[in-house]
């Protein structure tokens, strides 16, 4: 059976399968390999410890809890429960068709003259609008501004760069930096 990119090898009781075919979840589940941490995972007891980098915090997994923000806030399964799952032998993370990361797509949208009336593009800006996006600060004099982030670290975005992961493979405007261009055309015009 596949939900979502969850191709089933194994009974995974904790979760109705139909939660996996969420656009959300799907996303989670293509980070699941693609993201970069390091984790160790015990089979008898099938947990794991997942970390992005080593100066951040330690996340404890199993297949139906973790300590993550992302786990804490929603309650269903984040990237890292994905991967414990393949990990363990429950789930196998199958291959979608080339979507907003395929190199022809990006050098496609970078060859534009206006990158903003793509459509990839477009999708970010309308997501850039969402009540979820409002910065945590913004510094209207640097055009600045702070947005929360998957772990406990907060991504830092200017007009022309952000440092999530969105940003950091396409190096396109990510739904921060539309974000903070609407936030600096609304209050901070006077300034």
């Amino acid at each position: 059976m596949i939900s979502g990119r969850c191709k089933f090898l194994k009974d995974w009781p904790e979760w109705d399968s139909s939660i996996h075919a969420d656009n959300a979840q799907i996303e989670r589940q293509g980070r699941a390999m693609t993201y970069h941490f390091t984790f160790d995972v015990n089979g008898l007891t099938e947990t794991g410890r997942f970390s992005s980098t080593s100066d951040l915090p330690y996340y404890d997994t199993s297949l139906s809890q973790c300590t993550c923000h992302d786990f804490q806030d929603r309650r269903l399964p984040c990237k890292h429960i994905y991967r414990l799952a393949v990990e363990l032998g429950v789930i196998e993370i199958i291959r979608r068709p080339a979507g907003g990361y395929s190199k022809e797509l990006l050098s496609g949208i970078k060859s534009m003259e206006d990158v903003d009336t793509h459509p990839e593009q477009i999708k970010r800006m309308e997501k850039a609008r969402g009540a979820k996006m409002a910065p945590i600060s913004i510094d209207c004099i640097e055009q600045t501004a702070v947005f929360s982030g998957s772990g406990k670290k907060p991504y830092e975005t200017t007009v022309v760069s952000c440092t999530c992961r969105d940003f950091f493979v396409r190096r396109l405007p990510c739904k921060h930096i539309y974000r903070l261009r609407m936030e600096l055309e609304k209050l901070c015009e006077d300034i």
